[in-house]
């Protein structure tokens, strides 16, 4: 010590100053110093205000003057130096434990480690127990250093587990440096080879990003054992090179060394991010021969990857093997089901863990939670969120993101204010994550304003909190201000990613603005950024949801030219663009292309070809294509129950939907609109009832106008006008335009002109330049010969620029669009069509057809009438398909298909044996042999 002290100068705590140290040194001389240290600690907890810091290069420890701190320090000065005068107590471990933890407490870093030194050369203490003391310090890594720094200063021989504690602190906090001189000191005393230290070597260069150093370290080492693969394989896996570390692995296995159980848990998390189920497999295999495969932490694992890769069945069989299944084992299979939409089972698998004896945690909710989140089911996140909160858990930060997913998807504003209220007073504010998540449903939820505020306050910000208000910006089409955002971005220190650029890519293609579009692809490429499949992809389904379908197809051969090949997402998007035109043989060409890539396995392309099919009047191939996906999720039967609706097949939707609820699904409003629209196009009253009275009752589904406007079509194409007009009295919301445009169509069906009268009055205000509104009053004049109503309906419609004739048909011949206006556009072979039509109708006539009049709003003769019907753009496509020689006849009309048209098919399809699909802006007609798939009702 400095200075040597008496012990009177200590404040002794006994009353009137005694001290039995005084009367008996040699005898009680342990027990008073162990009692003096204990006050001197008891001193320290009444006058816990010592402060200090350390430089982040360990050069020096400041201790900020404090005179109660002080005085303490130096009375444990004056302890120290009677403790060393008396050998017995000096070398006790008691003691000297006690003098490092105070030491340590006034951050006498130096004191500390002399008494570390003396302690460990008497060997009173052991490193284990060094270690231990250091560790209590508390979570400063800084202060195991300078111990460390202090230690090697005196010249002492560190053990193997103190240089792998070090090293390890070296990883956490990236002191790249430090941790390079600890290498280079280990390799001039020879302990460089060490397994544990080369371990630890390898994650301090791997947590320092230069993961190519740890491969290095490995390459070289003179003994490959276990021990170095292992982790080898692990941090690779860690580090998100997934494909390397099966590389690894394999490498591994093949020089005859098998992975423990925390590597084999390791590389099949890998392959179940990345899909690989056929390499899972094969380390399923080698787990079952080592014996790791009743390992808990190797089944939960297979139980995960097996999910990972929609085989839902083989997770299941894993996890019934597993013994003395553990929380983690449970929260494998529930996340399994959640991940791939069997939110049933996944309760019925939660009921089977209380029953065991297990209590659910909140990684177990959180499971369920993102199941339903994941699938649509946003009310059911909120009531799973008030069984966590019952249950008294604590949110975690993947709780709050998922619940402010929800929020964003309902556009539910006020929940998600309620929700940032909870993270500011609980202190979640400083998690990036959750920072970014309430910049984004904010944004969704339409309160930019708010998503701005919530940004500016964040202290810690990454590139995805970046995209997401800038995504926020491109959503409300602001799109000069993203550009300022990305300047910022710039400014900040943070560089654009592609996903900064895409969001916008896909806000310009979106506004039809393809030339800045591309302009920003040449931007990104001049910021050294190489456009991937996911820009082009962006830029495709921007044009998609404008609807100009035939650009998005346009900049799928400029992809191909840039030697980008399309993914499987891109193909889905595609696929959908063709459904919506819709194009057969565009569709079936990326069908070939799906299959030759192999792409037609994924669940998202395969569920878009269903749709695609169903769309292009190919019933059969959608079901088809819907029967060979091996793991549907909610997506993949709402579009085969669709796809039966559309055609007319109402019976058949409910049949797939009570097939669905079997397979464990849970219904969204998605398919409630399916189901309906399915009842709604076969006239099934007392379904669409009991269906609309279901989906709020059992699956808390609250009906949006969707489902109204379903069910009201349904009322009043049947004839239950009243029953129709009650229920949009009920509605909870402002009835729209589809709303009165179906009470329109049901008064013309049953001929109700004064009700059509009032739907046609709200139509008016709703959708003023909509001319089918005024041509269906026409029609409803015309049939009761009101012609001066009708001249009326005509003026007002020339005023705003209407045409009184509007709509088109097309059919696609030899990858040809073939179009058929009303305005009679000049077709080079429309004297062909006329003759071959006439002809048609001359025979048609002598097997019973008369053409309908009242088709025919025209104050004009008979004979006319008849010609204009002959001139109805469904029947040129058709008749020009026959005359192309074309099976099946495929048309595609804008409006509804009238009643004589679809008299006029009927016997056409008898009279030619031939099979005709006419799909009109309502519904898909099938007719074959003189019937119609909608039998009439439509």
């Amino acid at each position: 010590m400095e200075q040597t002290l008496s012990i009177s100068k200590f404040t002794s705590p006994y009353p009137n100053n005694f001290s039995p140290y005084r009367r008996n040194r040699k005898k009680c001389a342990p027990t008073i110093i162990s009692q003096a240290l204990q006050t001197s600690e008891s001193v320290l907890q009444a006058n816990p205000s010592t402060s200090s810091y350390v430089d982040n290069d360990l050069a020096t420890c400041h201790v900020l003057p404090d005179p109660i701190t002080s005085q303490s320090l130096s009375s444990l000065k004056q302890i120290h130096a009677q403790i060393l005068k008396l050998s017995n107590v000096a070398s006790s471990a008691v003691t000297m434990e006690k003098l490092i933890k105070m030491y340590l407490y006034f951050d006498s870093y130096q004191l500390a480690a002399a008494v570390c030194y003396m302690a460990l050369s008497s060997r009173a203490l052991s490193w284990d127990s060094v270690i231990a003391l250091l560790m209590e310090k508390g979570s400063n890594p800084y202060v195991h250093l300078l111990i460390f720094r202090e230690l090697h200063r005196l010249k002492i021989r560190f053990s193997v587990m103190f240089l792998v504690f070090t090293l390890k602190i070296c990883s956490e906090i990236c002191k790249l440096n430090l941790g390079l001189s600890i290498h280079a000191s280990l390799i001039k005393f020879g302990m460089a080879d060490e397994t544990y230290i080369m371990c630890s070597l390898m994650e301090l260069y791997a947590n320092c990003s230069i993961l190519d150093y740890s491969y290095r370290l490995f390459y070289e080492a003179p003994i490959k054992d276990l021990v170095l693969w292992n982790r080898l394989v692990a941090l690779y896996v860690d580090k998100e090179l997934l494909s390397e570390s099966l590389q690894l692995y394999n490498e591994m296995h093949y020089y005859g060394i098998t992975g423990d159980a925390i590597t084999i848990s390791k590389v099949l998390h890998a392959c179940g991010k990345i899909e690989a189920l056929r390499e899972g497999k094969a380390i399923h295999t080698q787990a079952v021969k080592s014996g790791l495969s009743c390992n808990h932490m190797v089944g939960s694992s297979l139980v995960t990857m097996y999910s990972k890769n929609f085989s839902i069945d083989n997770s299941r069989k894993v996890f019934e093997i597993i013994e003395n299944k553990t929380v983690v084992s449970w929260n494998a299979i529930v996340s399994s089901c959640s991940l791939n939409g069997f939110l049933k089972e996944a309760l019925e698998f939660l009921d089977r863990m209380v029953e065991s004896g297990l209590k659910p945690d909140l990684v177990t909710w959180n499971c369920i939670l993102s199941g339903y989140s994941r699938y649509g089911h946003d009310y059911k996140v909120f009531e799973v969120l008030r069984t966590i909160v019952g249950n008294r858990f604590r949110l975690s930060s993947s709780t709050i993101t998922c619940v402010l997913r929800s929020v964003s998807n309902l556009g539910l504003l006020r929940y998600g204010k309620e929700i940032h209220g909870y993270v500011v007073r609980h202190g979640f504010m400083g998690n990036v994550y959750i920072g970014t998540s309430l910049v984004d449903m904010y944004a969704k939820c339409g309160s930019l304003t708010s998503s701005q505020k919530v940004f500016d306050c964040m202290e810690n910000k990454n590139v995805h909190t970046w995209n997401s208000l800038i995504s926020g910006y491109v959503q409300e089409v602001q799109l000069n201000q993203a550009l300022v955002l990305i300047r910022k971005m710039k400014h900040k220190g943070f560089k654009p990613d592609l996903a900064t650029w895409n969001a916008l890519i896909s806000g310009y293609a979106t506004q039809g603005l393809s030339t800045q579009a591309l302009i920003l692809i040449r931007q990104i490429k001049s910021d050294s950024l190489k456009p991937n499949v996911v820009t082009w992809t962006s830029l495709i389904s921007g044009f998609c949801h404008k609807g100009e379908f035939g650009e998005a197809l346009y900049f799928v051969s400029e992809m191909l030219k840039e030697g980008i090949e399309p993914n499987s997402t891109t193909v889905s998007v595609l696929l959908r663009a063709s459904a919506a035109i819709p194009l057969l043989a565009k569709g079936m060409e990326l069908h070939c292309f799906a299959f030759r890539r192999a792409f037609d396995t994924d669940i998202y392309v395969s569920t878009a070809l269903t749709d695609m099919y169903s769309k292009s009047g190919s019933l059969r191939n959608a079901h088809r294509i819907f029967k060979r996906i091996s793991n549907k999720n909610l997506a993949s039967w709402n579009a085969m129950i669709m796809g039966f609706a559309s055609h007319g097949h109402g019976k058949e939707s409910i049949r797939l939907f009570e097939e669905m609820l079997k397979s464990g699904l849970l219904p969204d409003a998605v398919t409630y609109t399916a189901l309906l629209s399915g009842c709604r196009h076969s006239g099934l009253i007392d379904e669409g009832w009991k269906y609309f009275d279901q989906m709020q009752k059992l699956y808390n589904i609250l009906p949006t106008v969707e489902h109204y406007t379903c069910m009201i079509d349904l009322l009043a194409k049947t004839g239950y006008l009243d029953e129709a007009m009650d229920l949009i009295e009920k509605m909870p919301m402002e009835p729209d335009a589809s709303v009165w445009g179906a009470i329109l169509t049901g008064s013309k069906i049953h001929n109700n002109l004064e009700l059509a009268e009032t739907a046609a009055k709200k139509l008016y205000r709703l959708e003023p330049y909509n001319p089918a509104i005024y041509l269906t009053m026409i029609s409803l004049y015309a049939k009761e010969n009101r012609w001066e109503d009708v001249e009326d309906v005509k003026v007002a419609m020339n005023a705003l620029g209407l045409k009184s004739r509007f709509g088109w048909s097309w059919i696609a011949i030899n990858k040809k669009v073939h179009t058929f206006d009303v305005e009679q556009s000049t077709h080079p072979d429309m004297g062909e069509i006329h003759y071959q039509l006439y002809w048609l109708v001359y025979d048609m006539k002598k097997m019973g057809y008369v053409p309908d009049m009242s088709c025919v709003s025209q104050n004009v003769k008979s004979e006319e009438k008849e010609q204009l019907l002959m001139g109805h753009t469904e029947k040129l496509a058709v008749t020009y398909g026959l005359i192309c020689n074309t099976r099946p006849i495929r048309v595609v009309k804008s409006t509804r298909v009238c009643n004589d048209c679809h008299t006029w098919a009927k016997y056409l399809s008898r009279m030619c044996d031939c099979e005709i699909y006419i799909r009109d802006s309502v519904r898909f007609h099938r007719f074959v042999k003189g019937k119609c798939s909608c039998n009439d009702y439509w």
